[in-house]
């Protein structure tokens, strides 16, 4: 018999005392205990299902905004400790892009940085960098942190290579061509997670400063690369030497252009 039968039956019956009416009390409670674990279980399983769908969603924003190594460590750990690696680190930025954004609308050139930096984000990412940030038209890239990379500065240039070739198939069908320097520098950097609201993974020391101005002072159309990054790679590719080059608030260095992968 349903509860609400039982229940009806029970309300005829309120005025009467007997034991019918206490057995009946007694099962209508016992109903309800049953039915109110049924309630929690059903509840239960429910906020678990939504906890685990909004997991899944943080974990996804989360990966999204740092490598997932350091998202991992941060899960487990509730921070990423700073730590030091020798990587190579990538600059790119495009020549008189102040005077280029003059000539397009801004709503196209957001349009257009965001279809070069989607196609060299994939590039670096097969070439096992991790893209660190972009600044308006530049764009920094490291390889070997969070995760070592053993010929990372091998893989710097490859990505290099391949940005070179992606912007040169972009020029054929854009309005305006665009030309690009790209720098690069082998060193030891301190990595670490800044930040509160937008947390970013982020390496820090005076050789991001070096491969900084490698990449100002390139060669447009070329990779301009230090001697750090040219004696590890040396017996891979094969390069031009510019001799000594200024470094703003640097002292002159050597730099080597690259101009192709030995086969």
């Amino acid at each position: 018999m349903k509860t609400s039968s039982l229940l009806q039956l029970y309300c005829r019956e309120m005025g009467k005392s007997g034991l019918t009416n206490d057995l009946l009390l007694a099962h209508l409670e016992l109903l309800g205990l049953i039915e109110d674990a049924a309630l929690q279980k059903s509840l239960l399983k429910e906020l678990i299902r939504s906890y685990v769908q909004l997991e899944k969603r943080v974990d996804g924003l989360l990966k999204n905004t740092l490598p997932a190594k350091v998202a991992e460590e941060i899960k487990c750990r509730g921070h990423y400790a700073p730590r030091s690696f020798v990587c190579t680190i990538l600059f790119t930025d495009f020549v008189d892009f102040t005077h280029l954004a003059e000539k397009i609308l801004q709503e196209k050139l957001i349009n257009i940085l965001d279809e070069i930096f989607t196609g060299f984000d994939h590039l670096v990412e097969t070439f096992q960098g991790t893209k660190i940030k972009t600044i308006g038209d530049a764009y920094m890239v490291v390889f070997g942190a969070p995760e070592k990379v053993d010929d990372n500065a091998c893989q710097a240039i490859r990505a290099g290579l391949k940005m070179l070739e992606f912007i040169n198939n972009f020029n054929r069908t854009a309005p305006l061509a665009f030309e690009m320097r790209l720098g690069i520098h082998t060193g030891s950097v301190m990595a670490g997670v800044v930040g509160h609201e937008r947390t970013q993974f982020d390496v820090f020391g005076d050789n991001v400063n070096i491969a900084s101005r490698f990449e100002s002072s390139g060669v447009p159309g070329r990779i301009n690369i230090s001697e750090e990054t040219f004696r590890l790679a040396q017996s891979h590719f094969t390069f031009e030497k510019r001799g000594l080059i200024s470094l703003k608030n640097k002292k002159a260095m050597e730099a080597w252009l690259v101009v192709d992968e030995r086969e």
